[in-house]
């Protein structure tokens, strides 16, 4: 199996035996901080590649539309990037990055939560004015906190 690995996936996994090539991008490689994950960094033979930028615009498009943007970090956009553009499995058990992986058909394995089980497009929300927006912290309207609320959802198959 062909994977792309996010930094969790080498924090936790320790058996990299079953996987016949294992890509990430440098800005997972630089998340890694302790000495044991270092470690086990050195040790494995990991290809490390970064994804067109064009590749990254789309998926921050599809992003966008999922509303999982904001909750995903700029690393994140590139793991889901390469996995597109290499036709691999991402190891996650980000769920920013499953629900956009769902979204555009790319093959996602958790380490240690269950898989989501819905594809959810989510917004923001105003509980004080009723407003609906694509992204902000505070309502333009009122000034209330927004929340992040699914709305829309759709069983995966």
């Amino acid at each position: 199996m062909r994977v792309v690995l996010d930094t969790s996936a080498i924090i936790y996994l320790n058996d990299f035996r079953k996987f016949e090539e294992m890509i990430t991008c440098d800005d997972v490689v630089k998340e890694v901080k302790d000495k044991m994950t270092s470690l086990k960094l050195s040790g494995l033979n990991l290809k490390v590649n970064e994804p067109k930028i064009e590749t990254v615009e789309r998926i921050k498009e599809i992003a966008k539309e999922t509303g999982d943007l904001e909750k995903l970090s700029k690393t994140d956009l590139k793991v889901l990037a390469l996995a597109k553009e290499s036709n691999c499995t991402i190891i996650s058990d980000d769920r920013g990055i499953q629900n956009v992986a769902e979204k555009l058909k790319i093959k996602y394995i958790s380490i240690f939560s269950k898989k989501i089980t819905r594809l959810i497009r989510w917004r923001k929300f105003c509980r004080n004015c009723g407003k609906f927006f694509e992204r902000g912290m505070a309502c333009s309207i009122c000034g209330g906190r927004l929340a992040r609320v699914p709305i829309s959802s759709m069983e995966i198959k």
